[in-house]
């Protein structure tokens, strides 16, 4: 793999693994929650964006005719949904909701890319408190830093259990579960703050280890 797939984030790295075999589309957008992706891909934007990458022609012509080449979604949020509901409302988005907006990108990835595509839902990662305070400080200054956590690995954990909730309810048997939050910190239990770069966003480690 070359380095500066190894330097980027995981969809970098699925790029560079299956370069000539398999295109990898990276469709995650920076602080963008469940509520406001899904908004996205009702504009056309965001149709032309993400949704007519499967192909399938729901015309009236086409009849619904599945023709798409997508063989797997990943979807991954929950990191800024799990954001605490007052000291980051604007990114929060409560746990029924967020569970509604899941099923929703289920049924939207098996409409535009097929029924039998194979999806994968990722939970947030842990969140690691003494690395979001110091960012804090890095970015704001000690003086401005207000040693309040907007998002805790207790919350972060509830947001994942979610997705588990959300892939055992699925449908069919083509949803899997990438449990995150639980993984990285049972793989190296002393040590798994390596995994992320400021207490919530993946590391170089991070991003190998997804």
């Amino acid at each position: 793999m070359s380095s500066s797939a190894l330097d980027s984030g995981f969809s970098a790295h699925l790029s560079d693994a299956y370069q000539r075999r398999a295109d990898v589309y990276n469709r995650g957008y920076s602080g963008y929650n469940t509520d406001w992706f899904l908004s996205y891909c009702k504009t056309t934007e965001g149709y032309n964006d993400i949704l007519t990458l499967g192909g399938i022609d729901h015309t009236a012509s086409g009849k619904g005719k599945e023709t798409s080449s997508v063989e797997l979604v990943t979807i991954f949020f929950g990191a800024n949904d799990a954001s605490h509901h007052i000291h980051n409302k604007r990114q929060h988005v409560p746990l029924d909701k967020y569970k509604s907006n899941l099923k929703e990108l289920i049924m939207l990835a098996r409409k535009w890319y097929g029924q039998k595509v194979k999806i994968i839902l990722m939970s947030p990662p842990p969140v690691y408190h003494a690395q979001r305070l110091q960012y804090q400080i890095d970015r704001y200054g000690k003086e401005k830093a207000t040693g309040i956590l907007e998002r805790t690995l207790e919350l972060s954990g509830e947001y994942a259990k979610v997705v588990g909730e959300v892939v055992n309810e699925a449908e069919n048997e083509n949803v899997a579960f990438l449990d995150l939050w639980t993984s990285m910190q049972e793989e190296d239990k002393d040590g798994w703050s390596r995994f992320l770069s400021d207490g919530l966003h993946l590391s170089r480690d991070g991003n190998i280890f997804v």
